[in-house]
């Protein structure tokens, strides 16, 4: 597998995608005189640009608030000039605030009596004149096509001899064409010849590095971070903008390893940026451009950004667009779309937006232009915007005889600054198929050697709970608590007023929960074994019957503790793995019945019925709307209470809206109130579907008076009236996730990318339960490891294999779950062995889906190897949490007794 076939990282916080229609966008369009440079970025899908539009990574994140903001002497600066040196070799840095900046600086200190500067690219040329100098253009070759040519430069350099200031090399050269080392270090000794400066632009130097790492012999199999100090080396003055590799939003610098230039831009630093030591950039920004600097070297994450081009190329390739590849992305031949259009690349850029809300846009001196560059942010999209940006390409090329030219208004400088009239075409709309949000910081998964991976699994017992999460490559161990939150949800947090009364927050939570659920009374928890414990002991009578459709593990030790009895009473399609049944969470009405008719002929009680949704331990599948109604009838008409386990309701009403046609127009939250009226309460973890990190609830549709004994409850076991031990900041943010889990464009993209992963499975013929479910895949251990004895833990020794071939961290759902029979001491062997693969909430994309399905296929290929499993050190409540595991040798003999 290739170390970039899937991302070096995972989504921590996440932007949603906006949404407009075509008649939106066309008005978007005309506001902005169909120049997409001025289209507000809330008006944008996807957005095709580098500058400044990366995700940082959470370190950066946590960068900004330790930003020192002194205005001398920030102590951010030494860490900036710390990682300079350490990342590109040189000793002195100047902050800026930009590479803009940092050229202003250059051409004070170089060009207040005139002079000439040359170089690869135009970029210089509007400030070496704004200080009186002249820029000329040397034409280009090279191996690689960005370098200066040799014969071209000596001309320039002898015509303009005593006058020349310094010489610029970008290192992408165009963006399609970089310069090379060796035509780097020819250019350098030429300007030292002739007494003149070599400023090198390094602003996407990793780019350069990895290209040259692919296609120059001298640095095969060298790091990305030896070859980037290399080709720093070359400059005499680096100039560098961190809004590029660095995955900075703004920033930059000055680097050079000669104490008396650093000097001069030293000098005139305070004049046009600010004080020496921060030159225009606040001491977060520079916190934030020294941890991108030492990010960007990482082999893994210049491989996957390289990778990424590759597959955007790849995918336009398909559909036969004409583009060039270029570092950070393509560039569309936009004079293909409309041949001799002199503004060809605008109108294609329109096309685009028309089509797909997607933006690519030009930049700098306003010239015609023939290509339009489709940049990818780094960090920021996954594999799947890509495609579907080479969709909407595809479609604008399908349709490229509808374009008509613009017709260019007035005078332009730049091409930011240029308006256009347009007779706007008929063109069809693409609705983009991928997540609906994009990535707004990234989180580092951890890379370990299979070697490394079985030392800690050792370490931990063979107890995937017990696992260093920083050990952990993949963790598909739980989606509880584990969901990237969105920029919205950490606003709320952030804004939110912390007091031992009651705090804004609860208001926000308290209505959203009464919005979404259609419930009155709301009793918040700080997570969803808190309200069980309060709705087991306030309903539960020793000696109760608690009938439920499957049990789950805090769910019923909670009814047990309270001295009620569990029985199942789901449908016996759920027993089995290979039933195809869609429903397969019901509650089986006869099973009820039967219960109801034994409870009153021993004279005992049944508590009320836990109902849950989307039944986590039966693979994730769902209840009906039918099974609803029926069973919440019946259970009135005995008096019974109907308490929700709503953990996953939104999942849930996904799945009714998908297979009941009934419902298939029904928006998701509709759905869910409708699936609400037909139960009295509800217990939530709002740390699954309600997309919050820590929080829970209890809920009562009408009844005040369990309202007013919950609360009761509440104040003694877990915190105050109105936060039940949960902080402002998760109650606000809860309150926004509430409002995000039923946006169907949401919903959907989250239960279909778990189904997508169990189809993959399947397909490799991996033993899965069918069909698929919502939040998880469950993989039939019984079938997986069919020589093994339940009394061996097949599902707890496949989840400990998997994690040594792969990093993917697994849950075992079987015999140690399940626990040992009271009476006898044996385990309970239940009929399902699984091993449960739990994909958290927008934090993983397809690409690791798929790294996971090659991993476990492998192990399914040699699966005659593995060996069982015994106990060595074993709880007695709840054991799969703590308890420890040893390989069983071949010849040893296994017995369930304890």
């Amino acid at each position: 597998m290739s170390n970039a076939a899937f991302e070096p990282h995972k989504t921590k916080t996440l932007r949603h995608i906006p949404a407009t229609t075509l008649p939106e966008r066309q008005g978007i369009l005309r506001t902005a005189r169909f120049n997409t440079a001025r289209l507000p970025a809330r008006c944008v899908s996807l957005d095709m640009v580098t500058q400044g539009a990366s995700a940082m990574s959470q370190e950066q994140l946590g960068g900004l608030f330790i930003g020192d903001e002194a205005y001398a002497g920030a102590r951010n600066f030494y860490t900036l000039v710390k990682a300079v040196r350490d990342v590109l070799g040189f000793s002195h840095v100047c902050p800026t605030h930009n590479r803009r900046g940092a050229v202003k600086l250059l051409s004070s200190v170089h060009l207040r009596s005139g002079g000439v500067v040359g170089g690869n690219t135009m970029f210089p040329a509007e400030l070496v004149a704004a200080f009186g100098g002249t820029y000329e253009g040397v034409p280009t070759g090279g191996p690689f096509g960005g370098d200066l040519d040799e014969n071209a430069l000596a001309a320039f350099l002898e015509r303009h001899a005593g006058r020349v200031r310094w010489v610029y090399v970008d290192l992408q050269g165009d963006g399609a064409h970089p310069a090379s080392h060796g035509g780097l270090e020819r250019t350098r000794a030429l300007c030292e010849g002739a007494g003149v400066l070599l400023v090198v632009d390094g602003s996407c130097i990793v780019e350069v590095a990895v290209h040259a790492r692919k296609h120059d012999p001298r640095h095969q199999g060298r790091s990305v971070a030896d070859v980037v100090r290399d080709l720093a080396s070359t400059a005499h003055v680096l100039v560098f903008d961190a809004g590029q590799d660095a995955m900075s939003n703004v920033g930059g610098f000055i680097a050079s390893a000669d104490a008396i230039q650093h000097e001069h831009v030293m000098n005139e630093v305070v004049v046009f940026e600010g004080l020496h030591t921060y030159g225009g950039m606040a001491g977060r920004t520079m916190e934030v451009v020294a941890r991108g600097l030492r990010e960007m070297v990482q082999d893994p994450l210049a491989e996957w950004l390289d990778h990424q081009v590759d597959v955007l190329s790849g995918h336009l390739a398909d559909r036969q667009v004409p583009f060039t590849r270029a570092l950070n992305g393509v560039h569309l031949h936009a004079d293909a779309f409309l041949p001799g259009t002199p503004d060809a690349a605008h109108a294609v850029a329109c096309g685009l937006y028309l089509v797909a809300g997607v933006r690519a846009l030009l930049e700098g001196a306003y010239m015609p232009a023939d290509r339009l560059p489709l940049l990818i942010p780094r960090r920021a999209f996954m594999n799947s915007h890509l495609g579907d940006v080479a969709e909407a390409v595809g479609r604008l090329w399908e349709q490229r005889d509808r374009l008509v030219p613009l017709d260019r208004v007035g005078v332009a400088g730049t091409h930011a600054e240029a308006a256009f009239e347009w007779l706007v075409p008929s063109l069809e709309p693409y609705v983009l198929q991928s997540e609906p949000w994009t990535v707004h910081s990234v989180e580092g998964i951890a890379i370990r050697t299979r070697e490394e991976r079985l030392r800690v699994l050792k370490e931990a017992g063979y107890n995937t709970f017990l696992l260093p999460s920083e050990d952990v490559t993949i963790d598909l161990l739980t989606d509880s608590g584990t969901c990237a939150m969105s920029i919205e949800q950490w606003k709320a947090y952030l804004e939110a007023r912390e007091t031992p009364g009651m705090p804004d927050a609860y208001e926000d939570i308290v209505e959203a929960a009464r919005e979404t659920y259609g419930y009155r009374y709301v009793i918040l928890t700080h997570q969803g074994r808190a309200a069980e414990h309060i709705m087991s002991q306030m309903f539960i009578r020793k000696g109760d019957y608690v009938p439920g459709n499957m049990y789950f593990t805090t769910t019923r030790e909670h009814q047990e503790i309270a001295g009620g009895t569990f029985v199942d009473v789901i449908v016996d399609e759920a027993h089995d793995s290979s039933s195809s049944f869609p429903w397969k969470g019901n509650v089986d009405p006869g099973k009820m019945g039967a219960l109801c008719a034994r409870a009153e002929a021993e004279g005992r009680r049944v508590a009320y019925l836990s109902f849950e949704f989307n039944v986590n331990l039966a693979g994730g599948h769902p209840v009906s709307m039918d099974n609803i109604k029926q069973i919440y009838a019946f259970c009135r008409s005995k008096g019974i209470p109907v308490f929700f386990d709503a953990t996953r309701c939104a999942e849930n009403a996904y799945f009714i809206q998908k297979n009941d046609p009934r419902y298939a127009d029904w928006p998701v939250a509709r759905i869910l109130r409708e699936m609400f009226a037909y139960g009295d309460g509800a217990t939530i973890s709002s740390k699954k579907d309600p997309l919050s990190n820590l929080s829970g609830c209890l809920l009562f549709r009408d009844r005040e008076d369990w309202y007013q004994e919950g609360q009761r409850r509440l104040q003694v076991f877990e915190g105050s009236w109105c936060s039940g031990g949960t902080s402002a900041g998760d109650m606000a943010a809860h309150a926004v996730g509430l409002h995000e889990m039923v946006q169907d464009r949401y919903i959907q993209a989250r239960v279909e990318q778990t189904r997508e992963l169990g189809r993959m499975l399947h397909a490799a013929g991996v033993p899965i339960v069918l069909p698929y479910g919502g939040h998880a895949i469950f993989l039939d251990a019984r079938a997986f490891l069919d020589h093994l004895d339940q009394d061996e833990f097949p599902a707890q020794r496949l989840a400990a294999e998997i994690f040594v071939e792969t990093g993917v961290r697994s849950m075992e759902r079987g015999n140690v779950s399940k626990g040992r029979d009271p009476a006898t001491g044996k385990n309970f062997r239940p009929k399902l062995e699984l091993v449960r693969l739990t994909i958290p909430r927008r934090v993983y994309s397809a690409d690791h889906m798929r790294m996971v399905v090659e991993g476990i296929a492998r192990v399914y290929a040699n699966r005659s190897s593995v060996r069982g499993l015994r106990f060595v050190y074993e709880p007695e409540k709840l054991r799969f949490f703590q308890s420890r595991f040893e390989e069983v040798g071949a010849q040893d003999s296994v017995t369930s007794e304890p």
